[in-house]
């Protein structure tokens, strides 16, 4: 009698099919198809090693290549060389109020928004932090001299940008605080402030170019408003790679890359936006190991190098981007 044929089993077919589910999950989470990735670097650090710190905010130098830390737990303000090392610090004398954000000029002059009281101001410091002067804002129109309480601000091609995330204004002036331009953006993006809880912005940033790139986690989108008013957005909900399940901080270079982070997925994902929007790769994994991500949140970006702010005293992660 002919024996009946046999054949060699492949690993694939030793496994149980749990564990084929599992592998072919890890190649999907290692990104086979990836065309940009980001390899973990180290943690910004002082001499004592990594800073514990909990969804800090981020400004950027990039005359002198540094990036400036604003921590909201006690209003310091943390200056990073290259190599992640803290090489100044100022702001926990509380000369400046309860600090929101700051952005830096060409001339690497320092544009402080801060709350004092229930009133914002504006201050001006040279490049270690030293104040030089309270910016006097002039010749607003209504719609920012009411109901305006701003929480983000950029610098931009000699243009100053206070934005109010909340009502979802965005003022521009020169650098000397004087009135250029002001628009409300509740209307283009359909906001219906009866279900103001839809609309809820989560990251935000302007690019090289005055375009308003934010996120907005109920919506699992991401938009970007052009300097002409023109709005695209892209994103779609989901827990697989590339999808957003709960969107936080968005940041983009100056080669069209976008890089979003997901709070509750905890990575960073990079997206092509000179190629609607191609999902090109992501990197992160929830957990305490090095290089590991808990609910990261505020993304920057400084040439090749990625800074990605975290909860849980996790400090900021830097990550170096790379085309595979």
């Amino acid at each position: 009698m002919k024996k009946p044929t046999t054949r060699k089993k492949s690993i694939a077919d030793a496994l149980p099919t749990v564990a084929k589910w599992l592998l072919l999950a890890v190649f999907l989470l290692a990104g086979v198809n990836a065309e940009a990735k980001l390899d973990y670097l180290y943690n910004l650090s002082n001499f004592n090693g990594p800073i514990a710190s909990s969804w800090v905010n981020f400004g950027i130098d990039t005359a002198q290549k540094e990036l400036y830390v604003v921590n909201p737990s006690d209003q310091s303000v943390d200056v990073f060389d290259k190599s992640g090392l803290v090489v100044h610090s100022f702001g926990d004398d509380g000369e400046f109020g309860v600090i929101r954000g700051l952005t830096l000029d060409d001339s690497g002059t320092i544009y402080l928004l801060s709350n004092i009281g229930t009133h914002f101001r504006v201050f001006v410091a040279n490049f270690r932090g030293a104040l030089q002067e309270e910016l006097k804002l002039e010749g607003l129109s209504p719609l920012f001299t009411d109901d305006f309480r701003p929480d983000r601000i950029f610098c931009r091609k000699g243009h100053l940008y206070l934005v109010d995330t909340q009502q979802f204004k965005v003022l521009m002036t020169d650098l000397r605080g004087r009135y250029e331009d002001g628009f409300s953006f509740a209307s283009i993006i359909g906001v219906n402030y009866k279900k103001r809880s839809d609309f809820d912005i989560r990251g935000f940033t302007i690019d090289g170019d005055g375009t308003i790139i934010f996120s907005i986690p109920v919506q699992s989108q991401v938009y970007l408003l052009s300097p002409d008013k023109k709005l695209k957005s892209f994103g779609q909900r989901g827990s697989s790679p590339g999808k957003f399940n709960v969107v936080g901080g968005v940041a983009a270079d100056d080669k069209g890359h976008l890089y979003v982070a997901d709070t509750l997925r905890c990575v960073i994902m990079i997206f092509d936006r000179t190629d609607d929007f191609k999902f090109l790769g992501e990197y992160g994994y929830r957990g305490f190991a090095t290089g590991n991500l808990i609910a990261p949140m505020e993304v920057a970006v400084l040439g090749d190098l990625v800074y990605v702010s975290q909860s849980a005293n996790r400090g900021v992660s830097v990550y170096r981007f790379a085309s595979e």
